[in-house]
């Protein structure tokens, strides 16, 4: 709905799901799923990352961890598969409010093999919004 050069919206939507080093995605490339008006549906065989999507999803907007991923250790991919120290991942959402204000939620993670544990790690939450009229963000 446009209105004197101004768009609004009815309602809030998802652009972009930016995910590395969660569960099966690699810790090394950002893999992006575009979301388009008005669905978008997510197929795939099994295993194939279809519900880690979903529960990047739910991260992103919350902070919560899937249930059953041991307090994190299991979410991000384990850094044994790659014969790494430690993985780095990392969780963007670009989604726009109802207001129409672009919207970009980072969360990053990491995942540290020690002697005998994994120890997870929270590294960074961001919220940053972006005005469409004057560019500026907060």
């Amino acid at each position: 709905i446009y209105s004197n050069n101004y768009i609004l919206y009815n309602m809030a939507s998802i652009d972009m799901l930016q995910i590395r080093g969660i569960r099966s995605f690699n810790p090394g490339r950002d893999e992006v799923i575009k979301f388009y008006s008005p669905l978008t549906m997510i197929v795939g065989a099994n295993g194939c990352g279809k519900t880690t999507i979903i529960e990047a999803l739910k991260f992103a907007c919350t902070g919560q961890l899937p249930p059953n991923s041991r307090s994190g250790q299991s979410f991000i991919n384990d850094p044994s598969m790659t014969d790494c120290a430690e993985v780095k991942a990392q969780i963007k959402l670009k989604f726009h409010s109802q207001r129409g204000l672009v919207n970009l939620a980072i969360r990053s993670l990491q995942l540290t093999r020690k002697r005998t544990k994994l120890e997870y790690k929270a590294l960074d939450s961001v919220l940053e919004t972006k005005d469409v009229e004057t560019n500026e963000r907060s």
